[in-house]
């Protein structure tokens, strides 16, 4: 099982480095739309 671990933490840093790319890319996402929905409300004067 010792010659495992590196392999497992290993796996368990990507994991972690893939959802902390996920939620970066879905933030930007919504922070786009957000960015689109305020423009178009906004009243031109």
């Amino acid at each position: 099982m010792e010659d495992y671990l590196g392999f497992v933490e290993f796996f368990v840093v990507l994991l972690f480095a893939g959802a902390w790319a996920i939620l970066e890319w879905q933030g930007r996402r919504l922070d786009r739309a957000k960015a689109e929905r305020a423009k178009s409300e906004k009243p031109v004067a």
